[in-house]
């Protein structure tokens, strides 16, 4: 069974073992992990962070 681990709630609890699909990728993904990062609070003022709101639909009705 495979499952998406965009799927889940809390991925970062979940030890991944394999791949499937590697006929999808994205040829920029192997790399990734080489390119220098930052977090999202050191590019937005605090101020601008306050301004953003989701939009996404919430998982409850």
């Amino acid at each position: 069974m495979s499952i998406s681990i965009g799927s889940l709630d809390n991925p970062a609890l979940v030890k991944v073992e394999n791949q499937f699909g590697l006929e999808g990728m994205l040829p920029a993904f192997p790399s990734l992990h080489t390119l220098p990062g930052s977090r999202t609070e050191d590019d937005i003022s605090p101020e601008d962070l306050e301004k953003l709101k989701s939009l996404q639909h919430p998982d409850h009705d």
